[in-house]
């Protein structure tokens, strides 16, 4: 889930003591900073949020400023309130969107590195030496004339607590004939985890409708849709869990099917993530569904899910594996717990429990695998949201086995959020053995998202051009088009 980070209308403030704050401050200031950061840039990730941040150290004859972008977000600056150079070390703070940063030059690599700090929101951050505001391209994105005709498709519906939902999207429609049939194959495309609007957008990469173009130039339609929450669609969001987004996705998955020029016989549904998730989950409960396809689905537990990660995440940035150890003992003993303890007594059981893991530790230490009490603070609010303790129960055992139709599940090797190894053997152990033989592909040096990278952690989604593997979209297209070809009525 992305923090958006926006600039507020400032307080008018008395002109007197603007310009007597100005002249107090800045002519010490100037004097201060190092001379070789004038008119400098970095950028860093903040990772906890998956936003990419920049640094300007603004140098003129006003004075010397440091400035904040958010450049997915807005290529205007946001400038500090507070801000001070010590030596190596600079503090920047923004009152009004509750920013703290106090970040330290490093020399010999020219580097910033500190710590972000907003609201309940405490991260380490690195800031790396570049030439300007990051840019972004997508070359992938597909710009008008698409190759589908798009309608506008809206569902209301009572969730399983009685609450009105709203779901909105578009359905993709092929310009060109449906190849001697009477209608289309379908797909409902799911998003991944988080509130994600119908292009499954993320660092200005629109996967869903990347996939949508190439299927509609295959022939194969699409219907996209904004989360519950998430742009033109409504509905509860803090009580919903990944059962009420099935529910959601199997109800727009029944209007697929009766929509005009649709072969209703071959509606299908892809699933990213979390939504590798629920396509299955709908699947074994609907035979409706002609295919699935799990993209980065989960094969084992929602916990194991979560435990994988961790580890990934942090061998990767080259942290022993003794103190990964100690995380995840500590995550599996918190799992447990709240099995037994209400959300209420979440604080006090979670923080007995890091000291039963990590007394012997030191401060740099803890640090290193995020188990400071700050951290600890923070697993307590988000295992209170029902999303999170009914994600971590989670147990594609289930339902998986009840899968019946054909079954397409693809993974990268570099995924650190859905781990490939774990999870396909997961997957080949659960699906029924009498059901159509299922198509496992693992493609070598793609992450989660299905692009090429270096390491696959989130960091690096942001900088990255391709928003998919062309060969991905080659394959699925081909898994969905062989069925449609062989099947009969």
């Amino acid at each position: 889930m992305t923090s958006h980070i926006r600039a507020p209308r400032r307080r008018r403030i008395p002109y007197a003591v603007v310009i007597l704050s100005y002249l107090l401050t800045h002519a010490a200031l100037q004097a201060q900073v190092p001379t070789d950061w004038c008119g400098r840039w970095w950028e860093g990730m903040l990772t906890e949020a998956m936003l990419p941040l920049n640094i300007h150290i603004q140098c003129d004859s006003n004075g010397v400023r440091p400035l904040l972008y958010s450049p997915l977000q807005s290529p205007t600056a946001m400038k500090p309130t507070q801000y001070s150079y010590h030596g190596d070390t600079l503090s920047y703070a923004d009152k009004q969107l509750g920013i703290k940063m106090t970040l330290h030059y490093r020399p010999s690599d020219s580097t910033l590195t500190g710590t972000f700090r907003q609201q309940l929101l405490r991260a380490d951050i690195i800031f790396t030496p570049c030439d300007t505001l990051s840019q972004f391209r997508r070359p992938q994105t597909p710009r008008p004339p698409y190759s589908f005709e798009s309608r506008p498709i809206q569902l209301r519906r009572k969730d399983r607590q009685g609450n009105e939902v709203v779901l909105s999207g578009t359905l993709a429609v092929p310009t060109t004939p449906p190849a001697g049939r009477k209608g289309y194959p379908a797909v409902l495309l799911v998003s991944g985890s988080g509130q994600q609007n119908r292009d499954e957008e993320i660092f200005l990469h629109k996967p869903f409708l990347v996939i949508a173009e190439y299927f509609a130039q295959h022939g194969i339609a699409t219907l996209r849709y904004d989360d519950r929450g998430v742009g033109e669609s409504r509905g509860p969001v803090q009580s919903a869990t990944t059962y009420d987004m099935a529910d959601d996705a199997e109800a727009l998955f029944k209007l697929l099917r009766k929509s005009s020029r649709i072969d209703r016989n071959n509606v299908g549904i892809i699933g990213h993530s979390e939504g590798g998730a629920i396509a299955p989950m709908i699947a074994a409960r609907n035979k409706k569904v002609a295919f699935v396809v799990l993209m980065a689905g989960p094969g084992c537990t929602g916990a194991d899910i979560l435990l994988q990660q961790n580890e990934a995440l942090l061998r990767v940035q080259g942290i022993a594996d003794s103190l990964i150890s100690i995380r995840t003992s500590c995550m599996r003993d918190i799992f447990r717990l709240m099995d037994s303890i209400s959300p209420d007594n979440y604080q006090n059981a979670f923080t007995q429990a890091l000291q039963r893991h990590t007394s012997h530790l030191d401060r740099e230490q803890l640090k290193a695998i995020g188990m400071r009490k700050s951290d600890v603070y923070m697993w307590a609010q988000q295992m209170q949201m029902p999303w999170m303790r009914a994600f971590i129960k989670l147990d594609p055992s289930s339902y998986l086995p009840q899968v019946r139709c054909p079954l397409m599940a693809i993974n990268g090797s570099k995924d650190m959020q859905v781990l490939a190894d774990p999870n396909m053997e997961a997957l080949r152990t659960l699906l029924p053995k009498n059901a159509p033989k299922p198509v496992l592909i693992k493609y070598d040096g793609l992450n989660h998202l299905f692009q090429p990278c270096q390491r696959g952690d989130v960091s690096e989604y942001f900088r990255i051009e391709q928003t998919i593997e062309p060969k991905v979209l080659q394959d699925m297209a081909n898994f969905i088009l062989s069925r449609y070809n062989t099947s009969t009525y």
